[in-house]
């Protein structure tokens, strides 16, 4: 396989993780408020670990579009959050 499909490849999991991280966090936020639990730390920390990853990921395939894409929305999403939160 070549380095280029490779690079694509990962983009496109670190979109997957940006995109999963958010769906997953939200869903925990709801599903621990519904059960009368407070659940906004855990929903937390597994958004920020999520879009941590994505920007990782996506740093290491800039190259490719959704790599670029993966990197500035986690990088927005995760600097947005701590700029709501603090």
């Amino acid at each position: 396989m070549t380095t280029e499909a490779n690079r694509s490849r990962s983009g496109v999991i670190a979109l997957a993780l940006c995109l999963g991280g958010l769906v997953i966090a939200s869903a925990i936020g709801v599903l621990a408020s519904a059960r009368g639990y407070r659940g906004h730390t855990p929903a937390y920390l597994v958004f920020l670990g999520f879009q941590v990853a994505a920007f990782v990921l996506g740093r290491a395939s800039k190259g490719d579009r959704f790599g670029k894409t993966a990197c500035i929305t986690s990088a927005v999403l995760a600097v947005g959050s701590i700029l709501f939160v603090c």
